[in-house]
């Protein structure tokens, strides 16, 4: 019954969402190319390629007007309005040709706009700005234009007809006066010198002077006039206006030239380290010229903290100068999922997962410090709903489709956040898809429209986004690539049964020598490949050391004591598993699966010693470059059932007593155990005792 509920309940979301695409078509033909401003140099020039290049995906949306947006961005040190009227005029001329017949073009003044790129405003079919940005003056108070400016700034507005002709003239002209009229055929905007052929055209009711000369308003007195139609300060404020969706209105830093793509890799555990060298990486491929950062990653996190820092910082790019691509071909657990979500846009494998249980425990008031963290970083300057991407992470956020009255467009909201917007009167909650923290494949992904692809692998990607030729790797040197691959688990393990091989040798070998210098490298070089992977830190080596110590003091100075080699052994293996991940106890499914996997390894780690250990024994003494690393005991070992017999007798030893080894008693070599510290080679030993088949000697000068 209950897998049947949850079908009718997938049956019945999939229905709804739809029938919400059915309500609301997407546009295709929806392009954003970014307008340089000052106009001055190749900048229009610029400009006009890009949209040439574009025209085609423009000219997709048939029979729906393709929209050209033109983002106006003022360059950090430039005066907006030092355009060259020269440049200025032909990209306005440029987009009012027939070329662009049939593609609705619209100004997009974030900061407003003066100088001559008010021309280009212009220009276009409509006008968006914030109320509170400026448009104008094209011209400073004290300039007299010639004829020739304000004759380019009257045809381009009889053109167009955003603006009247003589509102466009006095935008350009200090000396130009232009009223508005309330007439009985409607309001008019006329040069004061031709106020006097409108009255003998018409009835005026009402005149009213424009203010300031030259022309300058605001977006809310634009709006009140007629001359702006969208007021708009975000992305997401434009894309309503124009009832597009937001990500079509992402600008394309390929449309300056094409795709100059880098990829940098986040694995394994996010922390401090981890961050810090990615964010080196980035910047360094942003400064080497890369306008599409690729970031793939198969991370379960570890760090919330770390992982919004991270996402913080991806999102302060600016989408206009480069274009960043979350790639997750196999996971992005836990707090990763808000990296991921950080970025442009998402592209993820059909079965990979994102989101969910992952390495870091999150709840109570860390879960309150996600929320409000990503409420007012990244969700703030992305302008989108937070709901979602912080329930995937965060337990206890319930979120719902949702879909707006009148538009159909849908979003994703939890109660509280619909609650605080203003226009929640307008949208109407649908089915739940989840409570946090759950996780979401690529295809369920998609549904919910937080995935912009889903391939099959990294070529897919490739052609989504028409990526060509070589992709720049913006990863560290082969050292640090070294280390992160010993850090894996198959070699990571591997590293362990090679260190604890070592110490077999070593043990079974007089004095130090290769088996404790094999050791020696193989544990460190596990512990700085974690340590650089962010599970390992000063902690698992302390309880390592401590261990090794508890276990060569039970070996050599206290023997047949018991606890310090059972305690020094548990402090080893604690410290191996701390080490291969990022939390100390398991608190949910996810880290409990790490869990088994670290014992699993470690056992793994113990039978492969456990081969090793008997295939050296058995036929490293034979090996005549090697025979002298293990000893072998003479050929003429002899059997006697009688140990008793042994006791009181005196032999010789052959090899260490650690505290077992072998002695050569009468005219055999017998296996044998001290039951006192340990005894070198060469030593005469007598059998004192013997127990279950062990014979016990002590030195032969002790009483």
């Amino acid at each position: 019954m209950r897998l049947g509920s949850v079908l009718l309940r997938r049956v019945a979301v999939a229905a709804w969402l739809t029938a919400c695409s059915l309500a609301s078509p997407a546009i295709a033909g929806t392009v954003m190319v970014p307008v340089r401003l000052p106009l001055t140099g190749t900048r229009d020039t610029q400009v006009e390629a890009a949209v040439l290049r574009s025209l085609g995906q423009l000219r997709d949306a048939a029979p729906e007007r393709g929209i050209l947006v033109l983002r106006f961005d003022a360059i950090d040190g430039e005066s907006a309005g030092g355009s060259d009227f020269g440049r200025a005029l032909e990209l306005a001329r440029f987009l009012v040709d027939e070329r662009l017949a049939g593609v609705k073009t619209v100004a997009w003044l974030p900061e407003g706009a003066t100088g001559h790129a008010v021309l280009v405003a212009l220009a276009c079919d409509e006008i968006a700005m914030p109320a509170e940005a400026v448009l104008g003056p094209a011209t400073g108070a004290g300039d007299k234009p010639d004829e020739a400016v304000r004759t380019a700034y009257r045809l381009t507005a009889a053109r167009r007809r955003t603006v009247p002709p003589a509102v466009a003239e006095a935008f350009a002209d200090p000396a130009a006066r232009v009223v508005r009229a309330s007439t009985d055929d409607g309001e008019q905007f006329v040069g004061e010198a031709e106020l006097d052929e409108l009255r003998k055209r018409a009835a005026v009711i009402k005149v009213e002077q424009l203010q300031p000369a030259p022309l300058a308003f605001d977006g809310r007195r634009g709006r009140e006039l007629g001359f702006v139609r969208i007021l708009a300060g975000s992305s997401a404020e434009l894309a309503r206006g124009l009832g597009v969706a937001e990500h079509d209105l992402a600008a394309d830093p390929a449309l300056d030239g094409g795709w100059r793509p880098a990829m940098v890799s986040l694995t394994g555990a996010v922390g401090p380290e981890a961050v810090a060298r990615l964010r080196g990486r980035i910047e360094r491929a942003i400064a080497d010229g890369s306008n599409f950062i690729w970031l793939r990653i198969e991370s379960a996190g570890g760090a919330p903290e770390q992982s919004l820092v991270l996402a913080n910082w991806l999102s302060s790019l600016d989408p206009t100068t480069v274009k960043t691509v979350a790639y997750v071909p196999r996971e992005a657990r836990g707090d990763a999922a808000l990296v991921a979500l950080a970025c442009d846009e998402l592209v993820m494998h059909p079965g990979a997962t994102i989101g969910g249980e992952g390495a870091a425990a999150i709840g109570g008031r860390r879960a309150d410090s996600i929320v409000a963290a990503w409420r007012g970083g990244v969700a703030k300057l992305r302008d989108r709903s937070w709901s979602l991407p912080a329930a995937l992470v965060v337990p206890g956020i319930t979120v719902h489709r949702a879909e707006e009255q009148g538009s159909g467009r849908v979003d994703s909201f939890s109660e509280a956040e619909l609650a605080a917007r203003d226009d929640r009167e307008n949208w109407r909650l649908g089915p739940a898809i989840g409570t946090g923290p759950f996780a979401l494949d690529g295809r369920r992904a998609e549904e919910l429209a937080i995935v912009a692809h889903v391939v099959d692998d990294a070529e897919g990607l490739r052609k989504a986004y028409g990526i060509e030729g070589r992709i720049a790797v913006a990863e560290p040197g082969w050292a640090d690539r070294l280390l992160e691959a010993l850090a894996s688990p198959s070699l990571a393990w591997l590293l362990l049964m090679i260190g604890a091989a070592g110490l077999y040798i070593e043990l079974k070998t007089p004095g130090i020598g290769f088996g404790g210098f094999v050791s020696m490298v193989a544990f460190i070089v596990y512990f700085w490949s974690q340590y650089l992977n962010g599970t390992s830190g000063w902690l698992e080596v302390m309880l390592f050391i401590a261990g090794v110590i508890c276990v060569a003091a039970e070996i050599f100075v206290l023997p047949g004591f018991g606890v310090l080699g059972l305690g020094g052994g548990l402090l080893v293996i604690a410290s191996i598993v701390l080490a291969s991940q990022s939390f100390v106890l398991p608190v949910n499914e996810y880290q409990i699966r790490q869990m088994q996997w670290s014992l699993l390894g470690i056992l793994g780690a113990t039978l492969g010693v456990a081969l090793l250990g008997f295939m050296l024994r058995r036929w490293l003494p034979a090996t005549p470059i090697l025979r002298d690393v293990v000893l072998e005991p003479p050929e003429d070992v002899g059997l006697d059932d009688m140990l008793d017999e042994l006791v009181g007798r005196i032999g010789t030893t052959t090899t260490r007593l650690a505290p077992a080894g072998k002695a050569r008693i009468g005219d055999g070599v017998r296996d044998v155990a001290s039951d006192g510290p340990l005894i070198e080679p060469g030593t005469a030993v007598r059998v004192v005792d013997v127990r279950g088949g062990r014979v016990i000697v002590h030195p032969a000068g002790d009483a």
